[in-house]
């Protein structure tokens, strides 16, 4: 777990001496996506994102569920939850779904809703911050909507790669 925090300080300090003209820059790194295609169907396409730090996942999205199971919390007055069902399987690493990837429902107001601003507070039935760090079956992410906005589309944001890791962007149907 600590090669993270190495390599940000690396980075950091790597970064300094190129400021005082130690050390030339090297070149960027390519932004070519080592994610999936950017867009997909829920529950048809399986996709690998590699995070470049040590963790690589493959998952799928198998639905979305409006108003989930909880075991804890409600929804603020003019809101409502909504699940991202997940399938999850580690291929490399070390790293748990939850702490390898920031996820997003995209509404139909065009707005992105964050999975981090429930995940504290809310617990949904096989919730994904409990699910196992090898492989698991439909885990729950529960973000919170307004009542008038449906879900448009789900985002898979590597939390350690990006942006040089392509989001997974899928389409809510």
């Amino acid at each position: 777990m600590a090669r993270r925090p190495f390599a940000a300080a690396l980075v950091l300090g790597a970064s300094a001496l190129a400021l005082t003209g130690c050390i030339p820059l090297p070149p960027a790194l390519p932004a070519t996506p080592t994610a999936a295609a950017p867009s997909g169907s829920a529950g048809v396409s399986t996709y690998t994102v590699d995070d470049r730090l040590g963790d690589v996942w493959s998952f799928r999205v198998t639905g979305v569920v409006d108003n989930p199971p909880l075991r804890m919390g409600e929804p603020e007055p003019g809101t409502r939850f909504i699940a991202i069902v997940i399938d999850g399987e580690h291929i490399a690493g070390s790293f748990a779904f939850k702490d390898c990837f920031d996820m997003f429902i995209q509404g139909t107001d065009g707005e992105l809703y964050d999975f981090a601003d429930t995940f504290t507070t809310v617990t949904a039935e096989n919730d994904i911050y409990e699910a196992d760090t090898t492989s698991f079956t439909g885990a729950h992410a529960v973000v919170q909507l307004p009542e008038d906005v449906d879900p448009d589309l789900v985002v898979f944001r590597s939390h350690y790669g990006h942006p040089q890791v392509a989001d997974t962007v899928i389409d809510v149907e």
